[in-house]
Order: structure tokens, then C-alpha cells, then sequence
């Protein structure tokens, strides 16, 4: 499924909310401190916006982003201390995800943290159009190995409401 293909699932399917999530929803704005700079990949709704200071939502799908474009697109010379990638580096084969991690690494200050919501690759969005996702098929052992991978220790790795795994990684 192309990008495209994806945006147009996203702004006329799928529907967000935070509130769900038992570990990766609002719960995460107390993992923020008020001077740290926060980037939000895949912020669809960008209902993070006016909760966490110094927060940029990104998204492809969504005029509600803050800038509307992919992590492959987004430029910046800022150097953010969080990043959120909360259900959206969830999509292609390995070598996709390792690129957009990457992407995503390169985005942060030497000390930072990156808080996951990660589907096992399953398409459960409850209508008929999610079959045609490719969804990566993550896993705690995925989650462990690539933060090895990109120099980052896991802090916290458990399931998380909807049959998601929720982790957090720290270097």
C-alpha cells in the first residue's frame, strides 16, 4: 500500500483517540517536562496540541498536524528531546521501518526518549478496508533489538490497551 493509499485510509477510516490507551495515551504528558521539545510522528488528530509545550505534530493524512507531511518529508534543524511513534512507523517490511526509525534518531538530541505504540501486525481497525494494510508485525523482541540497534536502552516495554505494545526508549 502506497502512501497515498495510506493517507486516504487514515483521513476516511480510521478514528483516533488517546483516551484508549491505558500507557500510550494522555498518560504520556506526565512523562514530559514543560522545557523539553517534543516531535509527534504521525500526530493524526494532533490531540497531544496544547497539552505538551514545545510540541510539533507531523502527519500525512491530517490538516490538523502541525506540519502535514511523512517523516520522510519532515526537515527541521531543530533537535527535539522526545519523540512520539504512537501507531505510525507501523507500516512496510523491516527495511521501511529501519529507515524511518532512523529518520526519527536523527530528529533527536543525544539524551532523548522515544515512546512507542507499536500493532503486532494486526488488522483490527474493525472495518473491512484495514486488510489492505501491510502492518509490521512488531514485537517486544522487534521493540529490544532495534533500540539495541539505534543506541537506545528500553525503560519500559508492556502490552497496552487494543492489542498494541506500548515501550519506551531512552539513551
Amino acid at each position: 500500500m502506497n502512501q497515498q493509499a495510506l493517507n486516504k485510509y487514515f483521513s476516511t477510516e480510521w478514528s483516533g483517540f488517546l483516551g484508549r490507551y491505558e500507557h500510550s495515551g494522555y498518560e504520556l504528558t506526565a512523562k514530559v517536562q514543560p522545557h523539553e521539545h517534543v516531535l509527534d510522528v504521525g500526530c493524526g488528530l494532533n490531540e497531544f496540541s496544547g497539552l505538551i509545550p514545545n510540541l510539533i505534530g507531523i502527519d500525512p493524512a491530517f490538516d490538523e498536524a502541525d506540519v502535514k507531511c511523512t517523516i520522510e518529508d519532515y526537515k527541521s534543524d531543530q533537535l527535539f528531546d522526545v519523540a512520539f511513534c504512537l501507531g505510525s512507523i507501523n507500516f512496510g517490511k523491516k527495511k521501511k521501518i529501519l529507515e524511518q526509525i532512523q529518520l526519527v534518531v536523527d530528529l533527536l538530541k543525544p539524551q532523548a526518549r522515544i515512546y512507542w505504540r507499536c500493532n503486532p501486525g494486526q488488522a483490527d481497525h474493525g472495518n473491512e478496508a484495514c486488510k489492505s494494510i501491510d502492518f509490521f508485525p512488531w514485537s517486544a523482541e522487534l521493540l529490544q533489538e532495534f533500540a539495541e540497534h539505534f543506541g537506545f536502552t528500553v525503560a519500559d516495554l508492556q502490552p497496552d490497551s487494543n492489542n498494541r505494545i506500548y515501550c519506551e526508549w531512552v539513551r
